[in-house]
Order: structure tokens, then C-alpha cells, then sequence
């Protein structure tokens, strides 16, 4: 947050909200039995977190469980279909011949998108078909994201509202495949897509850039496409254009989903429980430790929104 913080007008927001997630670690550094991170990267983080005070002897208590995700089930595409153009009002409809483009998550600073929506302008100018969708897009956002393509090919961008959580998968169905793209910066580094683990429960095959965790995952299973911002176009278009390539991803997405069923996580976080127990004199010496923090945490905090302000006004 606090990367993007600096660009944008709700800095002072992002910028409580970064300090605030700094507090809850070591929240959990000083009081909590267990520290659940998602990959060798936050591991690593937390390790870090953890080092400046009590050393090795507490790294038992972070563990990694990656996200999970609910079990695999076929749905419909052309139901899909129907839901996304019942709430589709302003762009053109959505056909089935069309190779849909799922961007699944919110258009957040740290994503980049005005560069991933300009790399994309040689595919949708080879393959009118190719759609690529967002969701929950302000408008203020939405004509920002058009203008890095040309007017002849913006029909190719569909912006749609949030659809209902619980029902998304019905929505998604009609999606050929989804589009994650994290910025070239720390957010990158030490992310764990969630929406990815929702692609596992509908089959659906992800393009993405390379990172320590996804991008790994899906060449080792080949269930998906790892590439570059300067490749993007180019691998998309192919993916469009070839459904036996397609189908091969989507089956080996299949075949990847059931190590991280929500029952797995389950055993796992169950077994982690029983292995670690924090007693009560150390947690009491936690919470004190904490506390002398505090003042520490908000003098860092005021000197962020000083700089940040100090770097608005040099640009």
C-alpha cells in the first residue's frame, strides 16, 4: 500500500492502512500461538519480524498454508454468459464466439494497468473476439484504462459491476481465461493471488507475469501462461486462437485443485495447532513489548505522511 500511497489522493488512508498492517504483525509476532503466511517469501518476512526479538526460537511458530479454495464443479459457459450480459449495460453484448478475459479482482494502484491495457493493443487488434472485462471500475478509473488503446479498439474493454460473492463462480463460468498481473514492485514479491485459488474451482486457466509463488505453480502443472508485459499480446493471442492449448490448460487447472480444497487447509492449520502453545508469562511480556512500541510505530507514521508529502510537492 504504502508503494502506491505517494500517487494517490486517499494517501493518508493507504498510508494508516500499511502502518496498521505492520502493527498486526507484530501483534502476532509478540501474543498469537500461530502465524499462517502463504508462500516462502512472506515466510521469510515474518522470520524477519520475528528475528529482531527473540531470534530462531520462535520461527516454529510461523507456518505456511496457502490459501484454499472450494471443490472443482463444471458450469455452464452460456449460463455464465447470460448472467454477465443481464448486468452488461453499457457495452456491446457478450457472444459466444467472443474469447473472454477475466480481470477477477479490484484495479488497485500497485497492479500497473495502464501499462497491461496498453501491452494488449496488438492482440485485440489481431482478434476483435478477444474481451477483456473488469469489474466494479470507477468512472474515473474506467476512462483512464481506455485511453491507452485507440478509440477502433476500446470496444474491447467491458467494465461491469461487482457481482454478487457468493455467486461469482456462476458469473465466471463464462470466462476463457483470467488475467492477474502484479506491478514491478515489492507488492509482487510477496503476494499470494486469493483469486487465483478461485480459478482452481472453476477450471480456469490464468495468464500472469512471474512471481515466487503463482507463477512457479502454474508452469510446474501447466495450467497456465507465464510471461513478460513485452510477451503479453503475442501469448495471449495465441492462447485465443488455439482451443486445443486452451483445453490442455483448463485440465491440468483441474488436476492442480484438490491439494488446496478447503478440507486440506483444514488438516494442515489443525496439525500446525496442535505442534505450538505460547505460555501465559510470555505472552504477558508480549503485550508489554507491544505497548512500548506504540510510540515508536506513530512517530515512523508522521514521518511517512511528511515525506509523502514532501515528495508530492517536488513532482
Amino acid at each position: 500500500m504504502d508503494e502506491v500511497a505517494h500517487k494517490t489522493k486517499s494517501s493518508f488512508v493507504l498510508s494508516a492502512k500499511s502502518a496498521f498492517n505492520a502493527f498486526r504483525s507484530l501483534l502476532a509476532v509478540f501474543v498469537f500461538d500461530l502465524i499462517i503466511v502463504a508462500n516462502n517469501r512472506q515466510l521469510d518476512l515474518m522470520r524477519g519480524f520475528v528475528g529482531a526479538f527473540t531470534r530462531t526460537r520462535e520461527f516454529s511458530k510461523i507456518q505456511i498454508i496457502p490459501f484454499g479454495c472450494e471443490p472443482y464443479e463444471l458450469r455452464s459457459r452460456v449460463e455464465g454468459l447470460a448472467l454477465l450480459n443481464s448486468i452488461n449495460e453499457k457495452s456491446p453484448v457478450l457472444n459466444e464466439s467472443d474469447f473472454l478475459v477475466g480481470w477477477l479482482g479490484g484495479t488497485y494502484g500497485w497492479f500497473d494497468l495502464n501499462s497491461v491495457v496498453a501491452a494488449l493493443s496488438d492482440a485485440f487488434a489481431q482478434n476483435q473476439q478477444i474481451k477483456l472485462v473488469f469489474f466494479g471500475v470507477s468512472e474515473e478509473n474506467q476512462v483512464m484504462l481506455l485511453s491507452n488503446l485507440p478509440e477502433s479498439l476500446q470496444s474491447q474493454i467491458v467494465f461491469l459491476p461487482w457481482v454478487p460473492f457468493m455467486e461469482r463462480f456462476k458469473y465466471w463460468a463464462a470466462f476463457d481465461i483470467s488475467l492477474v498481473w502484479g506491478g514491478q514492485g515489492y507488492e509482487n514479491d510477496y503476494a499470494s493471488r486469493t483469486r487465483n485459488f478461485d480459478c482452481l474451482s472453476l477450471g480456469l486457466p490464468i495468464i500472469q507475469n512471474e512471481d515466487d509463488e503463482w507463477g512457479r505453480r502454474l508452469e510446474k502443472h501447466g495450467a497456465g501462461i507465464v510471461t513478460t508485459q513485452q510477451r503479453l499480446s503475442t501469448d495471449l493471442l495465441h492462447i485465443s486462437q488455439d482451443s486445443k492449448a486452451l483445453e490442455l490448460l483448463k485440465n491440468n487447472m483441474v488436476q492442480l485443485a484438490p491439494e488446496f480444497y478447503w478440507d486440506e487447509f483444514a488438516k494442515t492449520l489443525i496439525n500446525s495447532v496442535q505442534r505450538v502453545k505460547t505460555g501465559g508469562i510470555r505472552r504477558l511480556f508480549g503485550v508489554l513489548a507491544l505497548l512500548t512500541l506504540l510510540p515508536a510505530l506513530l512517530l515512523f507514521f508522521v514521518y511517512e505522511l511528511v515525506n509523502q508529502r514532501s515528495v508530492r510537492e517536488k513532482s
